[in-house]
């Protein structure tokens, strides 16, 4: 019995590690054909562990990464030199948003609707899966606005990630179950921070945040099969076309804001 558990674990881990090694290979090159580029678009600095931050705002860009490293847009304030342009001549700012990445509702995927400033952001519904595989889906969804009450809802769940993997659309899908029940499951997405949408949504350095928590962690000798994961996000219906790990209901935590290891 304590063979063939070691065995499931390590056929687990492997599975997660083959799911980060195709992220990675995603992250290294823009989706839909575009050219591989050094600098992700829409970032705003490099901090000093390599990674890249897409604030808005200079006060605590880089805060989990060691600090800025370089600036890579002019200073809002002053519409200054780049800071990494030494010889004295101010260079083009990259643009402030990246390429088209995903079709369907992606405004809403995304945060970059104009419903964005109805979601109670401050007001987090701790639930679990059951009870969000359980919502009635609403007989319509629009491609443009968001449906009430649960896609105006922040929820803060715990479960079991069973999978991650990188989708053609740049998001980290994560396949989440119940921590009762593996067989209920559902998914959660984090955006690719540098796709049209994301990167203008004021949440670009959130998703590039959680995106390296998650893989800090699971390629970290504490990783485990199948971890426990403590994950908040916005409630979202996407459409059913045979995603793995879908609710009966299309119920998805879409995008990501936070993400622990508890």
């Amino acid at each position: 019995m304590t063979s063939a558990r070691s065995m499931t674990a390590r056929l687990h881990r492997f599975a997660l590690t083959f799911g980060l090694l195709f992220v990675a290979a995603l992250t290294a090159t823009h989706v839909q054909g575009q050219e591989p580029s050094a600098v992700p678009s829409g970032a705003t600095a490099q901090c000093r562990d390599g990674s890249y931050s897409f604030s808005k705002h200079r006060r605590g860009t880089c805060s989990h990464h060691g600090g800025v490293a370089a600036w890579l847009t002019p200073n809002s304030t002053n519409n200054g030199p780049l800071s990494r342009d030494t010889g004295g001549t101010s260079a083009p700012a990259l643009p402030i948003c990246g390429g088209k990445c995903g079709v369907e509702r992606w405004a809403v995927k995304t945060l970059s609707d104009q419903d964005r400033e109805r979601i109670r952001l401050r007001d987090t519904v701790n639930t679990t899966i059951e009870a969000l595989v359980a919502l009635q889906r609403p007989v319509i969804l629009s491609g443009k606005t968001r449906a009430d009450p649960v896609e105006v809802t922040v929820y803060r769940m715990e479960a079991r990630l069973l999978r991650l993997f990188g989708e053609a659309d740049g998001d980290y899908h994560l396949v989440l179950a119940s921590r009762e029940d593996t067989t209920i499951t559902m998914i959660a997405e984090v955006p690719d921070p540098g796709c049209a949408g994301a990167c203008a949504s004021g949440f670009a350095e959130t998703y590039a945040h959680v995106r390296q928590k998650l893989l800090d962690y699971l390629n970290s000798p504490q990783s485990q099969a199948r971890p426990l994961v403590r994950i908040t996000g916005v409630g979202f219906f996407d459409y059913n076309h045979g995603q793995w790990g879908v609710a009966p209901n299309g119920i998805e935590l879409h995008p990501v804001l936070d993400v622990e290891f508890p």
